[in-house]
């Protein structure tokens, strides 16, 4: 047998410019940026007034008022609580997805006839996780980046969301794991995604579109 690999890379540039001003002490002034590869921890732009920041903690408490929790997540497979159950096939194919600093993933492999999430995993940023055994079949991906991902039980189901610098996106390439036969015999399709948030510039090899977080947790 043979095997098949083909890499795409998505390089989102996330552009972030904070200045800070002090008109009356310029002396004191001080120019805030955030290092390269880092993602803002809240929704608003980090900044040195309190009232900012007391509005980011304002946000989380309200959302944990709502029901919404803070997970703490490995990488690997979500609970299936997030209903979807996971399904596995036979062939020893694999989806290798390596994740840089910038951000955490959250990635739904949906059946492209069915529209079924046949897995759905969690990878922490600065690290990559394989998902093998995928079924035979055509697939697109869901992508949810950001960090700090809250979870809540939404009419008996699982769904979830980054609460910074959250980004949702629906990929255009189908990712196709049917066997190929060949006249020797067959080959096995296998892909590996390289997913990232950097502040160098927009490099995106894997075409998608942004959806809303509703739209991901269909």
């Amino acid at each position: 047998m043979k095997s098949k690999k083909i890499t795409l890379l998505l390089l989102i540039c996330l552009f972030q410019v904070l200045l800070t001003s002090c008109e009356n002490n310029p002396g004191n002034s001080e120019d805030e940026a955030l290092s390269s590869g880092d993602l803002d921890s809240t929704f608003f732009n980090q900044s040195s007034d309190s009232n900012s920041r007391m509005d980011s903690l304002n946000f989380i408490e309200e959302l944990k008022k709502e029901g919404w929790k803070l997970d703490q997540i490995e990488n690997g497979i979500l609970s299936p609580c997030y209903n979807f159950k996971p399904m596995y096939g036979t062939v020893e194919n694999y989806l290798n997805v390596i994740v840089g600093g910038g951000t955490d993933v959250v990635i739904k492999l949906m059946n492209l006839q069915t529209d079924i999430c046949s897995r759905y995993v969690f990878v922490n940023g600065n690290s990559s996780f394989r998902i093998s055994n995928i079924p035979e079949g055509q697939y697109y991906l869901k992508i949810a980046y950001g960090k700090q991902w809250f979870s809540k039980i939404s009419d008996g189901v699982c769904i979830g969301k980054f609460t910074s610098s959250a980004l949702y996106e629906k990929a255009e390439e189908i990712l196709d794991f049917r066997l190929i036969q060949e006249p020797d015999g067959y080959s096995i399709p296998s892909y590996e995604v390289s997913l990232d948030v950097v502040s160098s510039g927009i490099q995106n090899s894997l075409s998608s579109n942004e959806i809303s977080e509703e739209e991901f947790n269909r």
